[in-house]
């Protein structure tokens, strides 16, 4: 691999990314990249792997896309970015299933890889439903299981805890073989005795240091520190004994989460003052018990006790699914609970995003939207703080920067609630809870309900849709209307999972039905809203529900993965673009979490209910209104003193004499 004055400049950022990369990789090395936090480590390794797309920013001396299948396999740094299969076992299959490998040799592979990436969950699962270390080893299978001649992995033991950090690092290392490999991590430490190389990257994507890792480590460790390499001391030496006890802001008691296999009774206080952090093997439940005590998910058994939602902030595991503003800036004032702008400004210079200050939050890199998330979410001066996995992505010295802010936040009074698996907090909290590991099968799979229509092939119930669709023409009458529509209601049961799923099908189907039979009945031949007329209107209403109805109800009953293998292997179709095809309907499937996720983190940023992100609610205040609109990039105030809302153009501060009162997004 063999890079030459690579430069790139994103259409989001006035600044390149990489400046003047010159980069010779020889096959076979095993080479460690590092750096800082933003350095551009994430993009590199996308260069590396042909992915820079010239429609998406300027560049030179670009990386040519890979010229067949399997070439190079790259693993990002966001696992559900590459998550793309309906099942375990599908999503792992993917790449050979799209090099248009023969099906015993797909399935060998996907097997093989999934036993590599030590995944030991059900193949059938949805990776979706797998926890965020789990799903970084489904990912990671994903990339073996095409057994690359260069592997590009973008952090692939972040999330992990220790130990299993060390089983996927040793199954790495023995898949990669002779082949070349490309690791980008912060925790270097682990990795150095199997490189034969470690690159550190400075600002925009600057060689600062390369060369073997002894000799690096020997001869240039200061280079190596300011870089945020390598740690200076240790949490434990620099952290203070633990504070005093304050009073008691949130509770669980007796709390089990059978659903992601935690059935033993959980009992965690805390208090104001105290950093806590949750931790446990990956998949035991860190996350699912957060969700709890923040009251997004019920307890199996056991009582929770929480302050009011404008006490609580949260950071979630991935931050891009809290932010709402487009400007870094924004972003840490949005919240109606955020009000203090000197704070936020201090918190952003803290962090080191004040520079980044009039970015799009969604264009920075990992590390850095980790730290924004941290940021907006002290801006809210919360009595309870949760932040899920907050340091991963983050160099060593934005770790420590980190950890800072959040013994600030406990000084205050704030209790701090961490789930992580980070060495660094663990060393500093000042109480530590540790779950335990599910045992095997203790986490069941959600499976859908299974319907009578399961057992017909896809191709025939898209037949049956297409087969109604065309017989509804054949309606000439209101009675032929009411005939057609007879065998869809009979055999509707056979295909609906829930009345409430087939309900929500049917409603817009209903209402369009509805709204032609009455513009028929005022609009048409016979005498305005006559019984003829409305004869008529019921026919034309009949008519186009036997049209959609049956192929929505028989369709709904059709999986994405299933009508892909009947497509290919009974109609012959081209494998690549049936797989592409499956995918995009899967990735369409994985809106709903996400929408989800999104609602969640935004409802609880003080953004509206459960039913729109984009409604700002402030706590109880002197406003009198509120606004409901999607995220822009300018934020409306409103006080009582003003006769009417004004707008203010992002980052400029308002006349000291105009209290605000209200803030919406």
């Amino acid at each position: 691999m063999h890079v030459d004055g690579l430069r790139w400049r994103p259409l989001t950022r006035r600044e390149p990314t990489i400046e003047g990369l010159d980069l010779e990789i020889p096959p076979g090395q095993r080479v460690l990249l590092a750096g800082a936090s933003g350095s551009g480590k994430s993009t590199v390794l996308r260069a590396l792997a042909g992915l820079l797309d010239p429609e998406d920013g300027d560049g030179e001396g670009l990386v040519p896309a890979p010229s067949r299948p399997g070439e190079r396999g790259l693993l990002l740094q966001n696992p559900v970015h590459a998550l793309v299969g309906a099942t375990i076992a599908r999503d792992a299959a993917f790449g050979p299933e799209n090099a248009g490998l023969p099906r015993p040799e797909l399935t060998e592979r996907a097997a093989r890889a999934l036993e590599a990436a030590r995944v030991d969950l059900d193949p059938e699962r949805a990776p979706l439903d797998a926890s965020g270390g789990q799903q970084q080893r489904i990912a990671l299978a994903g990339a073996l299981a095409l057994r690359p001649d260069l592997l590009l992995l973008d952090e692939p033991t972040s999330m992990l805890d220790a130990p299993t950090a060390e089983e996927v690092r040793e199954a790495i290392l023995t898949v990669a073989g002779g082949r070349t490999l490309v690791v980008s991590e912060h925790r270097i430490g682990p990795w150095l005795p199997h490189v034969d190389r470690l690159i550190v990257l400075g600002p925009r994507a600057r060689v600062l240091a390369d060369g073997a890792p002894g000799e690096l480590l020997s001869r240039q460790r200061e280079v190596l520190i300011e870089a945020g390499v390598l740690e200076e001391g240790t949490a434990a030496e620099e952290a203070p004994g633990p504070a005093e006890p304050g009073e008691a802001v949130a509770a669980l008691h007796g709390v089990t989460v059978p659903a992601r296999g935690l059935t033993a009774p959980q009992d965690l206080e805390l208090r104001s003052g105290r950093l806590t952090v949750l931790t446990g093997p990956s998949g035991a439940g860190k996350t699912s018990l957060l969700r709890v005590l923040l009251g997004a998910a019920e307890p199996g058994a056991g009582t929770v006790t929480r302050p009011e939602p404008s006490r609580i902030a949260l950071v979630p595991q991935d931050p891009e699914h809290s932010f709402v503003a487009t400007t870094v800036r924004e972003e840490v004032l949005a919240s109606p609970w955020a009000t203090d702008e000197d704070l936020a400004d201090e918190l952003l210079q803290r962090a080191g995003l004040a520079p980044l200050a009039g970015a799009h939050p969604h264009r920075l890199s990992g590390g850095e939207q980790r730290r924004l998330a941290i940021v907006a979410a002290l801006a809210q001066r919360p009595g309870l703080l949760v932040l899920d996995e907050p340091t991963v992505g983050l160099d060593a010295r934005r770790r420590r920067e980190v950890l800072e802010l959040l013994r600030e936040a406990r000084a205050r009074g704030t209790a701090v609630l961490v789930a992580s698996h980070d060495e660094l907090l663990v060393a500093a909290a000042d109480a530590r809870h540790d779950l335990p590991a599910p045992a095997p099968g203790a986490v069941p799979t959600p499976s859908l309900r299974r319907v009578p229509a399961d057992a017909l092939n896809p191709l025939t119930l898209s037949l049956i849709g297409i087969l109604a669709a065309i017989g509804s023409f054949a309606v000439q009458s209101w009675q032929g209307g009411l005939l057609a529509l007879a065998p869809t209601v009979l055999l509707a049961p056979l295909a609906v999972r829930s009345l409430r799923g087939a309900a929500l099908r049917l409603l817009p189907i209903v209402l369009s039905a509805a709204g032609l039979a009455w513009t028929t009945a005022l609009l048409g031949e016979a005498p305005p809203l006559s019984g003829e007329a409305w004869l008529v209107g019921l026919k034309e209403a009949a008519r186009i529900t036997a049209f959609v109805a049956p192929g929505v109800l028989a369709l709904a009953s059709v999986r994405p993965t299933p009508l892909g293998d009947a497509l290919g292997q009974r109609l012959h179709l081209p494998g690549r673009p049936v797989a592409a095809s499956v995918i995009a309907l899967v990735r369409v499937g994985h809106l709903g979490r996400q929408w989800a996720a999104i609602l969640e983190a935004r409802t609880r940023r003080g953004f509206g209910g459960p039913r729109s992100p984009g409604c700002s609610r402030a706590p109880p205040s002197p406003c009198s209104w509120t606004r409901c609109v999607a995220p822009s990039s300018r934020l409306w105030r409103w006080t009582p003193a003003a006769s009417r809302p004004r707008r203010t153009a992002p980052g400029r501060r308002r006349a000291p004499s105009v209290p605000r009162t209200c803030w919406g997004s």
